[in-house]
């Protein structure tokens, strides 16, 4: 078995980083969560009115829920790919010297991934809701 090597403090400065990433990615991801899930339930009620004004023989809704689902899971799912540049970012900023520390160069990066993320969510979020109001407007 092959020897582990001993704990050198860049080792142990790479290991407390990835860990304090890791904590806030729970944070992250509860932070996302709550619009994303608005996003979905704002889309299928919008829908659901849309039909329940239709004359019959409408087409059929705009997207379906499993389609809907599915696409929340791609951006999760890519929205935690991107996640993994926080720690990249800092890392670098360290390895070049910069005079601030790891915490702030940290929490400085997550507000503008959480800021970008919920970007992503709140044109998404208008997006369906202009495209719900421009289809009411051509059905008039």
């Amino acid at each position: 078995m092959p020897e582990v090597k001993p704990l050198t403090p860049e080792v142990a400065y790479c290991r407390a980083t990835v860990r304090a990433w890791e904590r806030l990615r729970l944070l992250y991801n509860t932070i996302l969560l709550i619009p994303g899930v608005l996003v979905i339930w704002r889309t299928l009620r919008l829908q659901e009115e849309m039909m329940a004004s239709a004359p019959p023989g409408s087409p059929a809704p705009l997207v379906h829920p499993l389609g809907l689902t599915a696409l929340a899971v791609v951006f999760g799912v890519v929205a935690n790919i991107c996640y993994c540049l926080g720690p990249y970012a800092e890392f670098v900023v360290t390895a070049l010297g910069f005079p601030v520390t790891g915490e702030r160069v940290r929490y400085f990066v997550f507000a503008m991934g959480v800021l970008l993320s919920l970007a992503v969510v709140g044109m998404t979020w208008l997006t369906i809701e202009f495209s719900f109001l421009s289809a009411s407007f051509k059905g008039m």
